[in-house]
């Protein structure tokens, strides 16, 4: 299988390189096509090379021209814009466009090493430009035609992947950089093809600064948390063979630490990158480990693509690829932990734009995707069992957030680190008192419109039952909340947020009405 793939390989290459210097293809398509044979040119030369000691000027450079074309100042131009796309290419633009964001992948597969991925992805290129070197041009749906059958023909190879990735320790591609590598010397950062702005190179040197005590006890708090939810979720965690840890690069020394201590527990690291195919991404969500964002512009341009391909067809298939890839890999699945996050705050708000050109979902696809996410969500709890599994999260600031990052980092790894029996008490507290009640009224302080009803259930005996979890600074650091499921009927009213962060996102004002 290597052997032919390799061959594959070999022959894909050498013909992309051919068509960097081609004039075949007919203009405006040329322009597109040249340009992308130079940028697989690129991958390819980091794929076969050896580990070659490069400066870290050399590697900077590198890094940033994978990265160039869909900067901010350089997106207005790029085929990865699909505004510009539709622009230059008319109505091939959307499906080049698409074509553009999928080949980004091979940034990521080049630094793998990741024959199969880097084949296919150059494969579909070259199929492409064979189409286009007819003396007709092919229509648009020729063109979109021949990304649906790769989506199509590949889904089951990607998702098997992907689901490999998520419970198997022996993918140590990550994991092998930070145990391996030396943390004091920035050049690991760029072994992994994602994207090193400043904070990702402030972060690392950071906490290259402080001691390794201080490393100790920051992770500590990170495994601490994890092993203590499976804890208070009256789950066993001797059950648990391995923990999905997610990063942002930069957290290494911690990340380090922390792979050392859930090996005491028991857990071996599953550590696996933000997801690269279309098949497999989710909107604009970065589940994984990854590195600086080039553009958010770019990922919510590109966050529906899966409108190119999406139908019952497809739906159907992704499913039966799901549950096969999860019954190849039901033994490492059943001992997975579940995830434990380091998130970041404190980047410079993104507004998006919305481009017209970019694909949308219908409201068909949008009734498809809400059913992929649900029976897709049940086959997972089949193999990764929800009242087995657990979490934790963390968040720390990124340089991005102002000359004070130093002290902010210093003070969130205080509040981090608060006595979490205290505000257990505290919030038990809460949850005795509002036990008595039936309902709850929820009003907004000042200018805030909030202004909510909770229809609480009937407790037959408030010494043994509650309506509410305590939930403290094990999953959820720093300090915890308490929550309840209400009862939906009697419930309603106006949530306002002033201001609040989703997946990247930031939004001002958000109205959420309830009946």
């Amino acid at each position: 299988m290597d052997e032919c793939m390799e061959e594959r390989y070999e022959l894909a290459k050498t013909r992309i390189r051919e068509i960097i210097t081609e004039n075949t293809v007919k203009e405006p398509f040329g322009n597109f096509f040249r340009k992308m044979a130079k940028f697989l040119s690129m991958a390819a030369d980091v794929m076969d090379e050896d580990d070659a000691e490069f400066s870290i000027k050399e590697l900077k450079e590198r890094n940033y021209r994978f990265y160039k074309d869909i900067l901010p100042e350089n997106y207005e131009n790029s085929y990865g814009n699909p505004a510009y796309a539709v622009k230059k290419l008319g109505d091939c633009g959307k499906a080049f466009s698409f074509l553009y964001a999928e080949l980004m992948g091979v940034t990521a597969y080049s630094h793998e090493k990741r024959l199969w991925d880097m084949t296919v992805s150059m494969e579909l290129f070259l199929e492409l430009y064979s189409a286009f070197c007819e003396e007709e041009l092919p229509e648009v749906s020729t063109v979109e035609g021949i990304l649906r059958s790769y989506v199509n023909d590949y889904c089951q190879d990607m998702m098997e992947k992907r689901i490999r990735e998520g419970v198997d320790p022996e993918l140590d591609f990550a994991a092998d950089i930070i145990m391996n590598s030396d943390l004091s010397d920035l050049r690991y950062l760029y072994k992994y093809g994602e994207y090193v702005s400043e904070n990702e190179i402030g972060v690392a040197e950071f906490l290259n600064s402080l001691s390794q005590d201080e490393i100790d006890k920051m992770a500590s708090t990170y495994t601490e948390g994890y092993r203590i939810g499976f804890i208070t979720g009256r789950k066993d965690i001797t059950k648990k063979k391995t923990v999905n840890i997610r990063y942002n690069l930069g957290f290494e020394r911690m990340v380090k630490a922390a792979i050392i201590q859930f090996r005491k527990m028991g857990l071996d690291p599953v550590i696996y990158r933000h997801a690269t195919h279309a098949v497999n991404k989710r909107g604009t969500a970065r589940i994984g480990f990854t590195g600086g964002n080039p553009n958010p512009q770019f990922d919510y341009d590109h966050r529906q693509d899966q409108a190119l391909f999406m139908d019952s067809d497809f739906v159907q298939r992704k499913l039966r690829s799901m549950q096969n890839a999860y019954e190849t890999y039901k033994n490492q699945a059943a001992v997975h932990g579940g995830p434990a996050c380091i998130e970041t705050f404190g980047e410079e708000p993104f507004s998006p734009v919305t481009t017209p050109e970019a694909w949308t979902l219908t409201e068909a696809q949008q009734k498809l995707q809400v059913e992929l996410d649900n029976e897709s969500g049940q086959i997972v709890n089949r193999y990764i069992k929800g009242d087995e599994r657990s979490f934790t999260i963390i968040a720390y600031p990124v340089p991005e957030i102002g000359a004070d990052f130093p002290e902010i980092f210093a003070e969130i790894v205080k509040i981090n680190t608060l006595d979490y029996k205290l505000y257990e008490r505290i919030q038990q507290t809460i949850i005795e008192t509002l036990d008595t009640c039936q309902w709850v009224e929820i009003k907004g302080k000042d200018d805030n419109e909030t202004d909510l009803i909770i229809h609480l259930h009937e407790l037959e005996d408030i010494k043994k039952q509650t309506n509410f979890e305590n939930c403290v600074a094990d999953v959820n650091i720093p300090v915890g909340e308490v929550f309840t499921s209400p009862v939906l009927a009697g419930t309603g009213g106006i949530l306002h947020v002033k201001k609040v962060y989703l997946n990247g996102l930031q939004f001002k004002d958000l109205k959420l009405v309830f009946d």
